[in-house]
């Protein structure tokens, strides 16, 4: 048996969305700048996609621009931001310790190659970022603030609306990464005030290709792809009709089916965590917050004294055909502690004995009855 618990890292593409995409690919093949029937067909199913989209995020199409990815939206709205005060006194920027590479590795280059100042503003023991710690970090010279929505690795949710308060009152812009959190817990982008979010599809049962930009009407960015007029002069490049058209079916079934979906992770997760505790009591600890948490996740992490390989933890699960994610893979593929637990303050071993478990849209109880079987081969006391 073979079961997948690792769809915080991307999910299965769901069948009605691979159909969606096929036609786009094969009869509607059109480009949308094309002025004859052909390229007219696929502006209509940009248009619509947008339109699909904005009414799931609560924000209005013209909002909505689509790029590559989440790492591309995260990257077109921090660099667009900087971009207008390159040589200005507002020179510094506010992040996490704990946001994604996409954000961190933006705001270093930023760093390195133009003299922006940024400072990293520490979590809590469970990722979560607060209030008082953002408002200490702003400066008269601050600009931007980019804090994610939801934590990757402990589904830790943030309080983004009254963050973005903060970057409010003190005149700042806000970006804010929201790939977790669509589809999982209850988003309102024009509620939450940011400047500027990103979204990925392959995170809520999409292809991977496709990701969205949402740009507050009243934020001015400068484009980070140049080469066209597309996406109303934001970003050149053909767009992406036949994975839009994939985007278009994943927003459908998120309005569709979101609620059924939420619910069934939030069963899996009790569940899950209920067993766990059955087999392991206070030998089993749980990194992720009880409250104000992703439903679709649970890190865990298992005590020093029960009797388990650490390092080679997350193989062993693999060979006994259970995906799930602990730290990331370096390039030599040799396992790494998770670089966010140990700037929460986690120890090596201790993030080394900790295990990401992220449930699905496909997932079953039964897969969490094998995973809670299988788990005794691999941890014993």
């Amino acid at each position: 048996m073979k079961i997948y618990l690792d769809n915080a890292a991307t999910t299965k593409t769901d069948l009605e969305v691979a159909a969606a995409i096929l036609p786009y690919m094969t009869e509607h093949f059109g480009n949308p700048s094309s002025v004859h029937q052909f390229g007219k067909k696929a502006k209509v199913l940009l248009e619509e996609t947008r339109e699909t989209v904005a009414g799931y995020l609560l924000c209005k199409p013209k909002e909505i621009f689509f790029t590559s990815c989440g790492t591309e939206s995260n990257n077109t709205a921090i660099k667009g931001i900087a971009c207008k005060f390159i040589d200005t006194k507002k020179n510094h920027i506010i992040t996490s310790l704990v946001e994604h590479p996409s954000v961190l590795e933006t705001v270093d280059y930023l760093k390195n190659q133009f003299g922006f100042k940024v400072t990293h503003v520490n979590p809590d023991k469970y990722g979560r970022i607060s209030l008082e710690s953002v408002e200490e970090a702003v400066r008269p010279e601050t600009f931007l603030i980019s804090i994610m929505h939801s934590h990757n690795e402990l589904g830790t949710i943030n309080d983004i609306k009254n963050i973005s308060a903060i970057a409010e009152q003190h005149g700042l812009y806000f970006h804010s990464d929201t790939v977790q959190s669509i589809g999982k817990t209850e988003i309102n982008l024009k509620g939450l005030n940011v400047n500027a979010a990103s979204v990925s599809a392959h995170k809520i049962y999409g292809p991977k290709g496709i990701g969205i930009l949402y740009k507050n009407e009243n934020t001015v960015l400068e484009k980070f792809i140049h080469g066209g007029g597309q996406e109303r002069d934001m970003r050149g490049g053909t767009e992406n009709i036949p994975y839009i058209a994939g985007l278009k079916k994943v927003f459908e079934l998120l309005i569709d089916k979101g609620e059924d979906d939420k619910k069934k992770y939030s069963e899996l997760k009790k569940y899950f965590i209920s067993e766990m505790k059955n087999l392991y009591g206070d030998k089993i600890h749980f990194n992720s917050p009880v409250e104000n948490c992703l439903a679709n996740i649970v890190n865990i992490r298992f005590d020093n004294s029960l009797k388990f390989d650490e390092e080679m933890l997350i193989i062993k699960f693999d060979l006994l055909g259970i995906a799930v994610s602990g730290g990331s893979a370096c390039h030599s593929g040799a396992l790494k502690p998770s670089s966010a637990l140990l700037k929460i303050g986690y120890s090596e071993k201790e993030a080394m004995s900790s295990v990401r478990i992220s449930f699905g849209r496909f997932n079953e109880k039964k897969e969490i009855d094998y995973f809670c079987e299988k788990v005794k081969e691999i941890i014993t006391f």
